[in-house]
């Protein structure tokens, strides 16, 4: 199984050119919980549940139109020792699917690339979903705060107050819940805003190194990534 690695320049420039895109990541966890692997995320964030299990799997198989971007990492995947049955599940209940390569922003973030996407981000209008910290991102135009543990019971209520939106960038960093909830938005939102996925691409410019790979991120290289110097 292959995914595609257009290049992070390929977003900055659809940003660049307003042409609207939705870019949903599926990680081991999301795979976790459609397969029944795990009870929760690796990281602990998120509990899993039936409802969780079966809108992640419609946030899959259902299908949506225009430039709705699903990336996973099949590397990953494959080191965590279930792409066979990630490959067979997407067979049986999706199958033709065009992936991204979903490491695109994280990546960037590590080589101390980013900036051109913050830099396209600070021209438009950002409203940030994602845990408190998050509000303190300088290119974050409104902030919509989810809770740090278990967000997907609020999935609902974080729904009807982004439905509404116009004209934005809903830049997404609330687990599993995101890719449902860029899902049920898209058909709304999709041809006059942008639905991304960041992740917890975010938390080490907020002061909270979240992951492994955070800690290799250095004073200056998140500096240049936020400001380009």
């Amino acid at each position: 199984m292959k995914a595609r690695e257009p290049g992070l320049q390929f977003y900055v420039d659809k940003l660049g050119r307003n042409e609207q895109f939705s870019f949903i990541r599926y990680g081991d966890g999301e795979w976790s919980c459609i397969l029944q692997r795990l009870t929760r995320t690796g990281s602990g964030s998120q509990k899993f549940s039936p409802g969780l299990r079966k809108a992640l799997e419609d946030s899959i198989s259902v299908k949506r139109s225009g430039a709705y971007y699903r990336a996973m990492n099949p590397g990953r995947i494959e080191r965590c020792r279930f792409l066979p049955q990630v490959e067979a599940w997407l067979a049986s209940n999706a199958p033709g699917l065009d992936w991204h390569q979903c490491t695109i922003f994280y990546k960037a973030s590590f080589r101390g690339q980013l900036f051109p996407i913050v830099k396209e981000l600070k021209r438009h209008r950002v409203v940030v979903v994602g845990p408190k910290w998050l509000e303190a991102l300088p290119f974050a135009s409104e902030f919509v705060q989810v809770r740090s543990h278990n967000c997907w019971q609020d999935a609902d209520a974080i729904f009807a107050q982004l439905r509404d939106l116009k004209d934005v960038v809903i830049a997404f960093s609330a687990g599993p819940a995101t890719k449902v909830l860029i899902h049920r938005l898209q058909p709304i939102l999709g041809e006059h805003s942008w639905l991304i996925d960041f992740g917890s691409v975010w938390d080490p410019y907020c002061g909270i190194k979240s992951r492994k790979y955070h800690k290799g991120l250095t004073p200056e290289i998140l500096r240049r990534n936020m400001t380009g110097k």
